[in-house]
């Protein structure tokens, strides 16, 4: 364990993620790192049990200034003058924020597949992934979300939920906004997900939302009991039938795409760890045929491209926003090219890790 009077070492991942940040980093970046608590996944058959869920460990401020915060809005979101728009109108400002931040960061788990030093990533890591515009999973991109709400000026707040169908309770972290309209009013921000919602959904609806219709998927949010938040969502490429499906008052089929815990607040760092520990997990147990390797952004506007493996094979979708998907399986060269001239921040040498683990051909 370090004393309390020595330097930290930097690690090689940590040293290519900061020959990668073109952004100043303040002073208050160097100082002592604490050492990181160690999380251990305890199942109670599908759900993680109450005493090692992430929002009962504990949690540390995100390391972001409100110079950082502006200056990110200003060069990266392309937001000009974000104070003075925040104070002129704070909705239409955080509405431009999620969709800025959905079409500039990418949702990926990329980086599980890089190297075994993942895992000693910190929260100074994890920033500069997303400075640098690489992404990462909700862990990543919703806790930084938070954070530059939460400079800027806005009340914030994190809950948990879980995708259906994956067997970890608290496998998702979203964000909430606190009085945007009024006093009491809640708005739900969700940038870190592998769906285009790409506005605050208010709240104060009885039992089910309007819909909302982003690229080519519509949305509607339900109110349970105990409470819960359903994300449902269709499309002309989803089968509504099954477990998953749930109906609004006029009948109409919707799919399940997230359950949000609104009543249960969650502090941000111990998700980190958790994701952590669940993606060497599968790093550890890579067997073909190879699933999971997920790449989900925008580009040329408004269409959405999705990368998927599925069978040893990997699966280029794009998704154009009048709703049409074109798909196929591509190759890893063809992908590799992709990356490299649509992405140019992840770097060659960090491409070569990820398809070098990966057993694609």
């Amino acid at each position: 364990m370090e004393g309390d009077n020595q330097t930290p070492t930097t690690s090689p991942a940590q040293r290519r993620l900061m020959q990668i940040d073109k952004m100043t980093e303040p002073a208050s970046a160097n100082v002592h790192r604490p050492e990181r608590p160690v999380f251990k996944l305890v199942m109670d058959g599908k759900f993680i049990t109450k005493s090692a869920r992430p929002g009962n460990s504990e949690d540390r401020p995100y390391p972001m200034t409100r110079d950082e915060a502006l200056h990110f809005m200003k060069n990266k979101l392309n937001i000009s003058d974000p104070e003075t728009q925040f104070a002129k109108d704070k909705v239409v400002l955080l509405n431009r924020v999620i969709e800025r931040l959905k079409k500039t960061i990418p949702f990926t788990n990329l980086h599980s597949f890089m190297t075994t030093q993942l895992w000693d990533l910190d929260e100074y890591d994890l920033k500069r992934h997303m400075l640098s515009g690489e992404g990462g999973v909700c862990s990543w991109i919703n806790p930084f979300t938070k954070a530059l709400l939460d400079r800027l000026g806005y009340k914030v707040h994190h809950i948990c939920g879980y995708n259906p169908g994956v067997p970890i309770r608290d496998n998702h972290i979203s964000t909430i906004v606190e009085d945007l309209i009024h006093p009491g009013s809640l708005h739900l921000v969700d940038p870190g997900t592998r769906r285009p919602l790409n506005a605050a959904i208010p709240l104060d609806f009885e039992k089910e939302s309007p819909e909302y219709r982003f690229n080519f998927l519509t949305s509607k949010f339900f109110k349970e009991t105990g409470g819960r938040l359903i994300w449902c969502a269709r499309a002309s490429t989803m089968t509504l039938n099954g477990k998953y499906t749930m109906y609004d008052s006029e009948g109409k089929a919707w799919k399940k795409q997230l359950v949000y815990f609104m009543d249960e607040r969650r502090n941000w760092y111990p998700f980190i760890r958790i994701n952590a520990e669940f993606y060497r997990a599968v790093k550890d147990n890579i067997t073909p045929p190879f699933n999971g390797l997920v790449f989900f952004a925008y580009i040329d506007g408004d269409s959405i491209i999705n990368v998927l493996a599925y069978g040893g094979s990997i699966v280029k979708q794009l998704y154009k926003p009048d709703g049409s998907l074109e798909q196929g399986t591509i190759s890893k060269p063809e992908l590799m090219r992709f990356f490299k001239e649509r992405f140019p921040q992840y770097s060659n040498t960090a491409l070569d890790e990820v398809f070098s683990i990966c057993p694609f051909s």
